[in-house]
């Protein structure tokens, strides 16, 4: 088995997280955050590929591996579990390591590692784009599909392009108003930025305008074979002529010919945000559950270092 620090960017031909593709990374660089990319191997092929993000609390260091890793289809849990095991030995030597499984079958093999549960599984909205767009559409809440047919008959004009930093800074602070207002989290803008001045090709903005002026925005990440729901935002106007939905819709219809088979919504939450939620799976997205968010540390490691200073003062 063989755990090396490169990765392989043209890989992703199965469907991958936002923070585990290669994008996520080179942004968060360019903001002077560390990130680890791992290959993992058993023989001569690729079992798999992790990457983790690298954060400093005072003296504490921790390391983020979120929705990771990436298994090849086919690597057996045997396998998987024995390099996951190295990968975990590897990075909690330098400090915690905190993991967000994919899903229910990772979070065991966390468990069998000695990983604690810290937060229960979170679920998430996905929109398969590999249907026809007719069974898309036959899969929207009656309610939500009335309110896409009401916006496209009320006069909404919908611009399509990659995102542009200066252009469109103002939209973004359009959103960031919105999101103090609405007491949600999201990444902060320079994220957003960075990863626009970066790879500008890997961002696309559509946008919603009414006699001129801009009523609704919504902005995708790429990450191919996959697209995040990144950020969005709905003037009065827009929620009059019910805007969003035919974002969405267009959205997904732009990613689908294109080729992409997934378009990422984000989380699902019917406690604290259930018309958000009722949105989201109105559209007809399948919503299905992560894994355990879960903490490993080396206790080993952490004696070692501490024997090798030697004894304190008396």
């Amino acid at each position: 088995m063989e755990i090396s620090s490169d990765f392989d960017t043209g890989s992703h031909k199965v469907p991958v997280a936002l923070h585990q593709h290669p994008n996520y990374g080179r942004a968060l660089s360019a903001l002077g955050v560390q990130v680890h990319n791992h290959r993992l191997r058993c023989g001569p092929g690729q079992a798999a590929q992790a990457q983790i993000v690298g954060r400093r609390f005072g003296p504490i260091r921790v390391h983020w591996l979120p929705r990771g890793p990436v298994w090849h289809p086919g690597t057996p849990p045997d396998i998987r579990q024995g390099l996951l095991s190295r990968l975990l030995v590897e990075r909690s030597g330098s400090g915690f390591l905190l993991v967000q499984a994919e899903d229910a079958a990772d979070s065991a093999l966390y468990a069998g590692l000695r990983c604690q549960r810290l937060v229960a599984p979170q679920h998430v909205a996905e929109l398969d784009l590999a249907r026809p767009a007719a069974d898309r559409w036959a899969r929207q809440t009656g309610k939500w599909r009335n309110r896409l047919r009401h916006a496209r008959r009320s006069g909404l004009d919908v611009g399509s392009r990659p995102f542009q930093s200066g252009r469109d800074e103002t939209l973004i602070a359009r959103e960031s108003i919105q999101r103090r207002a609405r007491g949600y989290s999201a990444l902060p803008p320079e994220f957003t930025l960075a990863w626009a001045r970066r790879q500008p090709q890997a961002t696309h903005l559509l946008t919603a305008c009414h006699r001129g002026h801009c009523v609704a925005f919504v902005l995708l990440l790429l990450h191919p074979p996959c697209a995040t729901y990144h950020l969005g935002w709905t003037g009065p106007e827009g929620r009059r002529r019910s805007a969003h939905n035919l974002l969405i819709w267009e959205a997904a219809e732009w990613l689908a010919a294109r080729g992409y088979i997934r378009f990422d919504l984000g989380v699902v939450n019917t406690d604290s945000a259930p018309g958000l939620a009722r949105f989201k799976i109105g559209c007809g997205a399948t919503v299905r559950p992560l894994g355990h968010t879960m903490l490993h540390f080396s206790g080993v490691n952490i004696r070692r270092r501490r024997l090798a200073r030697g004894p304190g003062p008396a």
